[in-house]
């Protein structure tokens, strides 16, 4: 059942985001970049996950320390090896408007069908990148993506994403409303749900509010340990319980892994749409979070 379906008719659905193949920017940790190794790299550790997954995304990377692969080229690749369906991920703040209409039509004319749109986090100065945001907003490309796969004759699928953290905001609430008018059929959300006694049920009660409940995909996310949460925290700004902290000191990652899962399944139970899961670039910390037979890693 493809995405669109899912949606349409409530079915939960779990999205799987992976990172493409990606290299070191400095020659001397990686003076051979090995391309069709890395492809096929890629390519085998989502097959291992795939029957987990009903849609895999491919991640935009940020990260000047690395050489990336076109999420666009990727997902392609991985669209012609799986049965999965595959969403690329397109960053507004890397091209002007005519890349991304020629990025999103590529997208369309590889047969995929279901794009991402973000906004994208800023380079720093002094990073080497320059900032593009051609559009005055992610609803603008939002809309007009809309419009070209309409003249297209593609009944394309469109995600974006939402802060849950500034959602019940005016600002929030009106960013995250545009998105959905201006043709975002799904959103996806952070931060991530982190646990079941604080974090799911403040979210679920937000999206509640603002009538969301059933157009957004909730987060979880592989935390490995409390300095990786503690690191989360400063870098993403996000507002992590002490629960969290509590949880890393009384078993590591799998006690971490662990929560995540239980979260997956009170989701289902409360029938929410779906999940999105991150993996961090490593596919298999998906079996972790989503099948309730794995044994911790």
């Amino acid at each position: 059942m493809r995405l669109a379906e899912r949606l349409e008719k409530g079915v939960f659905t779990t999205i799987v985001e992976i990172f493409p193949p990606n290299f070191s920017a400095e020659a001397s940790k990686e003076p051979l970049l090995g391309l069709r190794q890395k492809t096929q790299d890629i390519v085998a550790r989502v097959k291992k996950v795939e029957n987990l997954a009903d849609c895999v995304l491919v991640a935009d990377m940020k990260d000047i320390g690395r050489l990336k692969l076109s999420s666009i080229y990727t997902a392609a690749i991985l669209r012609q090896e799986l049965d999965t369906e595959v969403i690329p991920v397109i960053a507004a703040r890397d091209g002007n408007r005519s890349a991304l209409r020629t990025l999103f039509l590529s997208a369309l004319s590889y047969g995929l069908d279901s794009v991402m749109l973000v906004w994208g986090d800023r380079y720093n100065e002094g990073e080497g990148s320059a900032n593009v945001y051609d559009y005055p907003s992610l609803s603008k490309a939002i809309r007009e993506m809309r419009e070209l796969a309409d003249r297209a004759d593609v009944k394309a699928t469109i995600l974006a994403p939402v802060n849950l953290a500034t959602l019940g905001t005016p600002k929030g609430d009106e960013i995250a409303s545009s998105r959905i008018a201006s043709g975002a059929d799904c959103l996806l959300a952070q931060p991530p749900t982190s646990d079941l006694s604080e974090t799911l049920p403040q979210q679920v009660r937000v999206l509640e509010e603002k009538n969301l409940k059933g157009r957004v995909l909730l987060n979880v996310f592989p935390f490995r340990d409390r300095e990786d949460i503690e690191a989360c925290r400063q870098r993403f700004r996000w507002n992590l319980p002490p629960a969290l902290d509590a949880m890393a000191e009384e078993g590591g990652e799998a006690r971490l892994l662990k929560e995540s899962r239980s979260v997956v399944e009170r989701m289902r139970a409360e029938g929410l749409p779906g999940v999105y899961v991150s993996t961090r670039g490593k596919p298999e910390l998906a079996r972790y979070m989503l099948d309730g037979s794995a044994a911790s890693p």
